[in-house]
């Protein structure tokens, strides 16, 4: 766990409004399961050549994020990449319900500054800061701290293409 990540287990009660407009719920598991659960593929889905490189490729992804919750958009963690950069450096990253991975903000309080809308965040960068937090001064700046990551769709799409050629497919 990442000192932010305790702040904010710390803070619930003072944040809780923030935290419900995300409904974000956290879980105290790294390594939860529930992110990379396949119990929905059925027979024919498991004999795809095609589903299972992506299932393969999404599970090995997974593998490299530290999961802390999961909001009103997907799951939420931390995406150490496949470089495995320390917990404290890794950007928050969310796998949304069509299987595709986001980076969304450099640190914890940036994410949940920038709320799943950006309207409201200078109030909830207001509490965050009240909090004990550091939060950038913008959405901008957010999105501008992500620019030197690797992405996890990219990281993601090369193991699937890896996957479909030792099934005998060819590479998309």
């Amino acid at each position: 766990m990442t000192p932010d990540l305790q702040r904010l287990r710390d803070s619930l009660k003072d944040l809780n409004a923030i935290v419900d407009e995300l409904r974000l719920e956290l879980v105290d598991d790294p390594a939860w399961a529930e992110p990379s659960d396949t119990s929905y593929l059925n027979d024919s889905d498991r004999a795809n050549p095609d589903i299972m490189a992506n299932v393969a490729a999404m599970a090995a992804t997974n593998e490299l994020i530290a999961w802390f919750g999961r909001d009103d958009e997907g799951y939420v963690g931390l995406w150490r990449g496949p470089s495995q950069a320390p917990l404290a450096r890794a950007p928050v990253v969310r796998l949304d319900t069509e299987g595709q991975y986001a980076l969304v903000a450099a640190t914890v309080p940036d994410y949940v500054a920038m709320g799943i809308f950006r309207d409201g965040f200078e109030r909830r960068r207001a509490a965050l800061i009240e909090a004990g937090f550091s939060v950038a001064s913008s959405p901008d700046m957010i999105s501008a701290a992500l620019e030197p990551f690797d992405h996890p769709n990219a990281y993601r799409h090369k193991l699937y293409n890896e996957g479909r050629k030792r099934r005998g497919l060819e590479p998309v």
